[in-house]
Parts: C-alpha cells; sequence; structure tokens
C-alpha cells in the first residue's frame, strides 16, 4: 500500500508519501511547504481590534491564509495521484482547534481536494510524536515539538507516574504548552531587529509559561536524551550545516549543543529579518518567527538541564505512517 500523510500545522503543510518495503517504511515523497494558516492568531489573542472593515474576530483563518493553503493541498493531491496513493491521512492542529471557522475550511477542502481532514488533539499530537520519535530513537527520551500555535513536551515509560498530563498510551506522559514560534513573534517581536525591551518581554513569557513544568516527572534518570523536531529545530539543524539545499537525512539524528543553539541566537538577535533571511540553512519564510522558536528551544533545554540536543526530521507524519503500517 502506498499511503500519504499530510500534516497540517499553524505554519507549515508537511506531506510524506511512502511504502513499506523489506518491513520498513519507505519515503517516495517528502515535502514541506510554508502557508502559515495560523497568521494573526497570536495578534488577535491580545484582544479584539477594529480594523478598515470593522471588528476582528478573535480566532479565524484569514482568507488569504485560507488559499495559501489550499492551493498547497490541490497540489499535494496531484502528487497523490501521480504516484498512486491509495490512503490519504490529513490532520490539522493547534490552529485547527483554535479557529471558529476551522470546519468551514475543512469542508472546503474535502469538496475542493478530496482530502478529510481531521482535528486532533494536543494529546493525539503527542501520541504521533513520540511515535515517530521513540521508534528512531527509543524511549529513553524526552522530546519537544515546536509548532507555530503550540509546544508539545513528551516522556516515555520508566518515569514516576503522575495524575496530569498522562496521554492515552499507557506510560507516554505530555504536556502542552499553549505557545509556538508564531504566536509569539506576533505578540512579542514587535522591533526589527529585536529590541531590548521585546527580547525581554519575549523572554519573560516564555519562563513564564515553562516554569510549571514538572522537571521531575519528564527528567527521569533513564532520559539522557533530548530529541527536538519540528521546523524550528530542523531550521537550526541546517543552519548549522550551512546547509543551502535541505537533506532530510543529514539533518535526521544530527546534534546541536545548547552553546551552539545560544551563538545562533544572539545572531538572529543582531540582524533585521531581510538580513536573517541570507543566513545559509534559513528558510525567508521563517525568517521573522526563527527567533522566538530558538529561544523556546533553548530555555526549554535549559530547565531540564540538558547541554546537547537530538534534532528529529520525523514528526506527526511519520508518527501516521508508523502506526498504520504497524496495525496494518
Amino acid at each position: 500500500m502506498k499511503l500519504a500523510a499530510i500534516d497540517i500545522g499553524t505554519h507549515s503543510v508537511l506531506l510524506l508519501i511512502t511504502t513499506v518495503k523489506n518491513g520498513k517504511a519507505l519515503p517516495l515523497a517528502d515535502e514541506a511547504t510554508l502557508t502559515r494558516i495560523g497568521e494573526g492568531m497570536g495578534k488577535r489573542d491580545q484582544g479584539p481590534r477594529t480594523t478598515d472593515h470593522g471588528p476582528e474576530s478573535p480566532n479565524v483563518f484569514l482568507t488569504s491564509a485560507m488559499e495559501r493553503t489550499l492551493a498547497v493541498l490541490k497540489r499535494y493531491k496531484d502528487i497523490c495521484n501521480r504516484l498512486g496513493v491509495e490512503k490519504i491521512l490529513a490532520v490539522g492542529t493547534a490552529a485547527f482547534r483554535k479557529a471558529q471557522n476551522a470546519q468551514d475550511f475543512i469542508q472546503r477542502v474535502e469538496k475542493e481536494c478530496r482530502i478529510r481532514i481531521k482535528i486532533i488533539c494536543p494529546e493525539r499530537e503527542a501520541e504521533l510524536t513520540w511515535k515517530a520519535a521513540s521508534t528512531d530513537f527509543g524511549e529513553n527520551i524526552l522530546v519537544v515539538d515546536i509548532g507555530g500555535g503550540s509546544t508539545e513536551v513528551m516522556t516515555g515509560p520508566g518515569t514516576p507516574s503522575t495524575s496530569s498530563g498522562q496521554a492515552r498510551d499507557q506510560g507516554l506522559r505530555t504536556v502542552s504548552i499553549p505557545i509556538g514560534s508564531i504566536l509569539l513573534t506576533e505578540q512579542y517581536c514587535r522591533s526589527d531587529p529585536i529590541s531590548e525591551a521585546d527580547d525581554r518581554a519575549l523572554g519573560k513569557a516564555i519562563d513564564e509559561q515553562i516554569s510549571s513544568l514538572d522537571i521531575q516527572t519528564y527528567r527521569h534518570k533513564h532520559v539522557q536524551t533530548l530529541v527536538a523536531t519540528a521546523g524550528t529545530a530542523t531550521t537550526l539543524g541546517a543552519i548549522k550545516k550551512r546547509m543551502k539545499v535541505y537533506q532530510h537525512n543529514e539533518i535526521h539524528g544530527s546534534m546541536l549543543s545548547v552553546i551552539e543553539l545560544k551563538k545562533i541566537i544572539a545572531d538572529f538577535k543582531s540582524k533585521t529579518i531581510a538580513e536573517r533571511k541570507k543566513i545559509p540553512g534559513l528558510e525567508p519564510g521563517r525568517a521573522d518567527v526563527i527567533l522566538a522558536g530558538s529561544l523556546l528551544l533553548q530555555k526549554i533545554a535549559g530547565r531540564f538541564g540538558f547541554e546537547e540536543i537530538t534534532i528529529s526530521d520525523r514528526g506527526v507524519r511519520w508518527g501516521l505512517t508508523y502506526e498504520t503500517f504497524q496495525t496494518a
């Protein structure tokens, strides 16, 4: 069977097409396109505003963002048809959970693309991310998934039991933090390059959100590896390697020290968004949000006492794939 897994996040739309060969999932296509379906949600979280068109709804997909995303989904469906895909699994995450017009967009996608999008809860998102990471790196890991609209932190069996943050998989413990690279950028990164005041406000906001993370629950003695997945992490890996053309296999499993991360962040802070776009390995569409996402990753690593980060190029789309083929 040829399977397509589509992950529609706040910032990007990811497509993975695989088949099984010798008992393993063999990638036939692996694409990522920045569409920013959650554009503006961070700004609107600050309260209702009045625009030239009247009061602005607090949490909706903008028309332009939906058009960008729909165009990409149509292109992805063409790829699926060309490769003879037999099954498509598509999921929407944080932005879909928040947008009041998410169902309208889902119906339009189904009508025009014949792709049915399922909105998944934070716990399900974490399960799929964990499935991908633990399949590749084992279970003695702590995983952080920094998205555009939310961030999930998770760890697996062998950790102390807790009454909160328990996902459906036995032994998997996860917490979803309601901040991500886009929301933080829209709320706190208002200067270019970032001012000292905005930098302090950004850092303070992150500290307030992660201060409740229970170190004892997530950093058990068996957990010695921090795995970071999603666009912020993979972009940092590409920047470290000064990669002109992104290579999945070179990024997946690569290492980034916290010292290296701090140097990269300092470089981001010293540059305007236009200047960041010239950094090798940094996709121009991420130039504005990469600082907030990177600082969030640094602070989470520091919170749990990690000095090195393992980068995973395989997130929700791979979790869906592994899960489907292992239960087929």
